[in-house]
């Protein structure tokens, strides 16, 4: 696999973008043939690409190297004419597999696959090891002595963690077959309650991204007959979005997976009630502060 370097300016369609559907063959049939990758952000400054040409289409990886720059390879060809085989040809699993394997070889990042689905060619998955962490905030300390740097351990795990949830919630919407984005909708919409329909501009605030974004993954969504536009009945001029029971089963079936996930690594943690429950306290106190 080998990178070249291009300028964030050449990175037209950037993931937030685009804020493509990759994860399967029937979302990327959706998408127009164009000259450059869509790209995905699977995590900061670390981005999976799918490029549609005319005749084949291919997956490719990118990361942010500074100075408004990335570095992209070529991972392999997709799936979308021809079976996956996990060399040459790559579904999307594998190709977020290789993207973590590079960045892993470039000292970024988790090396293997998303959780919950098999490596390339069954290779274990490497994780990110506690003391890699601590060698960051040892580093830090050791060139900037004449600065209180003693969070910065505390906040790269936080960081980690939420990085090692957003894989298990992409095996999981790929479970269900839909992207994170869309998953995210879905859920926002069953946990608003019957009839499970909320504005667009209420779904839009409520997960923080951009009106153009949320359009995107309604389409996206409503194409597959998982939520159905209708009129709302306090303002005839508005429009809501609604579960439909395709939708709703999907929802279900994600939160569903959730809750094993979190039960399997509540068990692999070894805390107890009061444990999660204080570190949940000082989570609180810690993102209550806004400076």
């Amino acid at each position: 696999m080998r990178g070249n370097h291009r300028t964030a300016s050449d990175q037209a369609g950037a993931a937030h973008e685009d804020d493509a559907s990759l994860a399967t063959p029937m979302s990327r049939a959706a998408l127009r043939t164009r000259r450059k990758p869509y790209w995905r952000a699977l995590d900061t400054g670390r981005h999976l690409g799918y490029y549609k040409g005319a005749r084949s289409s291919t997956w490719h990886a990118r990361l942010f190297v500074g100075a408004g720059r990335y570095e992209e390879i070529l991972l392999g060809k997709a799936d979308d004419s021809v079976d996956a085989d996990g060399h040459t040809v790559l579904d999307y699993s594998q190709a977020v597999a290789r993207s973590h394997e590079w960045w892993a070889s470039k000292g970024h990042g988790v090396s293997g696959g998303v959780a919950g689905q098999p490596g390339l060619r069954n290779r274990p998955k490497k994780r990110v090891q506690t003391d890699r962490l601590d060698e960051v905030a040892l580093a830090w300390a050791r060139e900037r002595p004449d600065l209180d740097l003693s969070l910065v351990g505390l906040f790269l795990r936080i960081k980690q963690a939420h990085y090692m949830h957003e894989r298990r919630l992409t095996a999981i919407s790929q479970a269900v077959g839909v992207d994170v984005g869309e998953l995210h909708v879905l859920l926002a919409l069953r946990r608003a309650g019957a009839p499970y329909a909320m504005r667009p501009t209420e779904l839009f605030k409520s997960l923080l991204v951009t009106s153009g974004a949320m359009s995107k993954r309604i389409d996206r969504l409503e194409r597959m007959k998982l939520v159905a536009r209708a009129a709302d009945p306090e303002d005839l001029r508005a429009s809501n979005i609604v579960l439909t029971d395709a939708g709703v089963a999907a929802a279900d079936d994600a939160m569903v997976r959730i809750a094993d996930g979190l039960t399997v690594l509540r068990a692999a943690i070894g805390m107890s009630d009061d444990q999660f429950s204080e570190a949940d306290s000082y989570l609180r106190r810690i993102i209550s502060v806004n400076i």
